[in-house]
Formats: C-alpha cells, structure tokens, sequence
C-alpha cells in the first residue's frame, strides 16, 4: 500500500494540472472542482445510496436499475458519482428527477473524507469493477456497506504486477459483497483475493438497458452503416475497409467514443478524399457525402436504432472492444473486431447463437458487402440478438431484489 500512497503523492501536481486542462477541454468547470474535491454540489441529500460508474458504458448499464430503485423507493436520495465527462453527459439526459450526478474525486484521503461525508450514504455501489483504496478504507472504518455490482475481472488485472495485486487483494477483503457478471469473473475475483463467501453470480446487468421502444431513430434521409465508439486510429483503418467495399448508396456514420478527437480523425481521413459532413457543425448529408462524423455526445443509441448495422468500434485496434449487448437491444446486428477482451464473455455469448460476426481487418470489407447485399443473412443475426437479449431480461430484477436489504 506505501506504494500506491507514494504514487498519489509523487503525481498529485500532474493529476491536477491533467484535471483542469480536461474541465477546460469540455468547458466543465464542475469537473475540476469535483474531482480535486474543492466544491460540490450542494444539493446533494444524505442518507440515501451511492452508485458509482465510471464512464459510459457502466452509466448506460446502471440506468435502468436507477428507474427500477426510484420507482420502488421514490423518497430514497441516489446520488450517481462516474469518472468522465462524457459519462456525466449521458447520465444528465437519462437520470430521472431527483437523482443528483457529481464527479468522482481523485483516490485521495482527505478527498474521500469530503465527498463521504457529503453524501453519508447507507449503502456504496460500484458497477462493474474499480480499485480505490483511499475510499474502500474510509467506508469500511466507517461500517459502510459496499457492493460491487455487474462485478467483473479482466486478463489484464489479473495478470498485473505482484505488489499491485496485493492491493487488489487488501481491497477485495474490504468489500460487503460482489455480484459477479459470470463464473468466469467470480474465478477471477477469488483469484485475486477476494472471499469466495462474498461472491455471487447473477449476470450482466447489461443485458437490461433501455430498449428500442424507448429510442428514437435518428433519420439522416440514407441508409447507413454506423461505426460506434471508435477508439484512436481506428477510423481510418474502418474508412479504408468501407471504401473496398460496394456499399452502394449506403453511407457510413462514425461516431468516436470520445468527440474532442474530430480533429485528429479529419487529418487521417485527408488521405482519402472523400466528402465528409460533420453533426457539431451542422453540416447535412447530401447525396454526394461518403462519411458523417456524428461528433456528439448521448446520441449513440439514437444512431444504432436508425442503422443498418453496426461495427463496434474499439475491437480492430487493441481497446478491448465495447459492449455489443446495446446494439442487439435494439434489433441490430452487430460487427467486432479481433480485440473484445474487455466483453470476451459477451463475444462469445453473441458467437455461440449467431448474433453477431466478429472479424480481423482484412475481412472487414468482404463482411459489409455481404450485410448490405444480403438482407435474409442481416435479418438472421438481428432475430439472434433479440432472442438472446429476451432470455437475460428478468437480470435488473435479480440486482434488485439482493440489493434492496441495503436502501
């Protein structure tokens, strides 16, 4: 633990000054003052739970358990906490009224202090899986409960250095309870350290976010393909594949994980001269446009329901890929990558029953023809998808119910 505390200590100006050149970034000056813990909100209710995701894919995935708790216990405080400014974008459009949203501070002592005794929660959620041992700490001296929800281990944390497990370990032994996404994670987490006691399987909670019923489909007057959540230098990579193939009238819509990278992605795509509009100038599609950078933020769900398909972004460079379980939520197929081992348990789900083609670059153009020219072959994965999304829809109900002893 000495080393972690000196690594806070030895970083805390280059944490700082990264902080704030990020709040100006975003033109977020909340996020600054948050995440160095200087000023709250202070509207913020105490006695009430605390869930934190970190960024997007864990925000969209908490949401309908939110719906589900503040349906069930209106007079309940919630108080979300995520890590991104993006993740606080998205989560500002869905949270229903009353539930407040503050950025999580950086892991240090006295930060912790603050924000806990800011909030005084009951109860402590963390979705999915993250390490803070400045709060994990705090909360357990002060006989605060803490549940790790959708709890889920990589490869990579599990093969990490000795001394940074060890960690992971003195933490792990911290933790109230973790509901586990799969087997696989539960292995993992006993791996690491955690008591096996204390872990408890119940599934991706993933599988229970917002549905097409609830989404409007962005028309853009073409049919197009969509990229979702591309990652550095994957766009161009994408682009090159797409103009191999012959997409026809189709139009390919990009829509990077992370929007402040428009520039970087318009130098790459100088290379292939083509017509590009682009959403945050307002700049429409006409007959003539090759690609449409939907450089926006809480729209990715609005882009996938008005797709053809979609490529998810993420897999054919090494990120781990991204959660492909919203796309078949929405009636879609869905393409991947090489990379998908940060949802290597959900690749294979959508492998074993057909939802979903996952291919290297080299085949990327071969795979678009045959999704754009066959329609029956698209409609196959789509009706794969939805079977399989319905057999996981009672998994918000199982959170719930182990959850709601500690509101």
């Amino acid at each position: 633990m000495w080393r972690y505390k000196l690594i806070l200590f030895i970083f805390f100006l280059p944490l700082a000054i990264y902080t704030l050149w990020q709040s100006v970034r975003a033109f977020e000056l909340r996020y600054f003052l948050q995440r160095l813990a200087i000023l709250f909100n202070t509207k913020v209710k105490p006695d009430g739970i605390w869930i934190h995701a970190a960024s997007v894919g864990e925000v969209n995935a908490v949401i309908p358990l939110i719906l589900k708790i503040r349906a069930e216990h209106p007079t309940t405080p919630i108080t979300l906490t995520s890590n991104t400014t993006t993740s606080a974008a998205v989560a500002l459009k869905q949270l229903p009224e009353g539930v407040l949203h503050i950025y999580f501070p950086l892991d240090y002592h006295w930060a912790m202090k603050r924000i806990v005794k800011l909030i005084n929660p009951k109860t402590i959620f963390i979705v999915e899986t993250e390490f803070w041992p400045s709060l994990y700490r705090y909360v357990n001296k002060k006989n605060i409960p803490l549940i790790i929800i959708n709890g889920r281990i990589s490869e990579k944390t599990l093969h990490a250095k000795d001394w940074l497990k060890k960690i992971y370990a003195t933490t792990l032994l911290l933790v109230t309870k973790v509901y586990a996404r799969s087997e696989t994670d539960k292995d993992r987490f006993i791996q690491l350290g955690a008591n096996t006691a204390d872990i408890e399987v119940l599934g991706n909670i993933k599988f229970s976010a917002l549905t097409s019923d609830k989404i409007e489909p962005i028309n853009l007057s073409r049919f197009y393909v969509l990229a979702a959540s591309t990652r550095d230098d994957e766009e161009q990579l994408i682009v090159d594949a797409w103009l191999k193939a012959e997409h026809g009238d189709h139009l390919l819509v990009i829509v990077p994980r992370h929007p402040q990278r428009l520039s970087e992605i318009l130098t790459q795509l100088k290379q292939f001269n083509i017509e590009i509009a682009i959403r945050s100038k307002n700049e429409p599609v006409t007959a003539t446009t090759d690609i449409y950078i939907a450089d926006t933020i809480g729209e990715l769900k609005q882009f996938i329901a008005g797709s053809e398909f979609v490529l998810m972004g993420g897999s054919f460079v090494e990120k781990g890929g991204h959660n492909i379980l919203e796309v078949a939520q929405l009636g879609k197929a869905v393409v991947f990558g090489p990379d998908m081992r940060s949802f290597e348990d959900e690749a294979e789900l959508f492998l074993q029953y057909k939802a979903g083609i996952q291919c290297n670059l080299n085949q990327l153009a071969s795979v678009f023809n045959r999704l754009i020219d066959d329609n029956e072959y698209k409609q196959g994965f789509e009706k794969n998808a939805s079977e399989l999304i319905i057999s996981y829809k009672n998994i918000i109900n199982h959170y719930y119910n182990k959850i709601k002893i500690y509101f």
